[in-house]
């Protein structure tokens, strides 16, 4: 069998609904900035102490992620349970997208969630931490062995994250 080459014109082509792949990370976060926008995601105040903690809701594929804001006000150190967050390393996700919109929006006037269980120190938190990754399942792909770890910034939640 011969490799042809591809036509200019069906190389070019993207299936329907779909859009080209992003050439860089400069485009691919402005495209997760763009889907934010155009996809049904709610947002919803999980847990405001120690850090932020916000639910993003898709009602159309009925999938739901948590964001949390462990600076907050700032978003510099924003992390998200979804899969693109872990596998991409953009530091961003259409979640966190969605959730820094809806702050921009609410933030000065945050609901009050329901009173949370009391939360360990953040020294034990990352002990805990530094003691999964230590003892971490072997695993082919790293995004999941973070997550794995990095699951105890969520803990309380009723997620389970491999």
């Amino acid at each position: 069998m011969v490799d042809r080459p591809r036509s200019p014109r069906s190389a070019s082509r993207t299936p329907p609904g779909r859009r080209p792949a992003p050439a860089g990370p400069a485009e691919a976060v402005l495209e997760r900035r763009i889907r934010a926008l155009e996809e049904p995601l709610d947002v919803a105040v999980v847990r405001r102490s120690p850090f932020l903690r916000l639910e993003v809701r898709n009602s159309l594929r009925g999938t739901s992620y948590r964001t949390m804001f462990p600076t907050y006000p700032s978003h510099e150190a924003a992390l998200c349970t979804c899969v693109d967050f872990a596998r991409r390393g953009l530091g961003t996700c259409k979640h966190l997208a969605a959730s820094e919109r809806w702050l921009a929006e609410h933030g000065s006037n945050l609901p009050t969630p329901p009173e949370p269980r009391p939360d360990r120190p953040a020294s034990a938190v990352w002990a805990e931490i530094d003691r999964r990754l230590a003892s971490s399942p072997p695993s082919p792909r790293a995004a999941v062995r973070l997550r794995w770890a990095g699951a105890v910034l969520f803990a309380g939640s009723e997620e389970s994250v491999p």
